[in-house]
């Protein structure tokens, strides 16, 4: 018998067959890849209280600046309220306000309160009086001023659930009694926060 027709034309069919059944394989797969929910954070999974590095800078025009790096407990509350706890060399404070999680689950919304504003205006404050004290100078009547504060959305990976970094930028202006002189300068801050491990 030639290789010819019945023997040939079954091969043929066969090979069709076969691609067929791989074209219906990838195009279930692809179905279900775009049909599947991904995977995100849920407020179950960060609800708790977690070991932070806090990292912070301020800088004042023609003054100076304050850093610090020192460890911190944050903790995420159920009710959506939040707070950070830390003790730097000027003194201890407790940072708080509201946590969300948006995006479907893949970044996180913080805000402060007007504690947590007051806490961060006192640190500004003790920060600058050891800024002066470093220059053998005093200050007194601090106050800061037309402030823009803004706070980043840390991003969730589904990996680990472990946010990334926040960060937390101000700038404004400060007035003081400068070793007997009334001034006004400059400011800007900005610290970062490092979510390491929860507790």
């Amino acid at each position: 018998m030639l290789l010819g027709s019945p023997g040939a034309s079954f091969d043929k069919e066969e090979e069709n067959m076969r691609r067929h059944y791989c074209f219906s394989v990838i195009a279930v797969f692809i179905v279900l890849l775009i049909s599947s929910p991904v995977l995100s954070a849920t407020v179950d999974d960060l609800v708790g209280t977690w070991t932070t590095l806090n990292t912070a800078k301020i800088r004042v025009s023609k003054i100076g600046s304050w850093s610090s790096e020192n460890s911190s407990t944050t903790t995420l509350n159920d009710d959506g309220t939040f707070t950070l706890d830390e003790i730097d060399s000027t003194g201890q404070y407790e940072y708080t306000g509201d946590w969300s999680l948006i995006k479907e689950g893949k970044k996180i919304s913080f805000e402060l309160d007007d504690h947590g504003l007051s806490e961060l205006g006192r640190v500004w404050t003790n920060w600058l009086i050891e800024l002066a004290d470093e220059y053998g100078a005093t200050v007194e009547n601090i106050s800061f001023w037309d402030v823009t504060l803004t706070l980043s959305e840390p991003s969730v990976p589904k990996k680990t659930n472990i946010p990334k970094k926040t960060t937390i930028k101000a700038k404004g202006w400060v007035s003081a009694t400068f070793n007997g002189e009334n001034i006004s300068r400059k400011f800007s801050y900005t610290s970062k926060v490092y979510f390491l491990f929860k507790q």
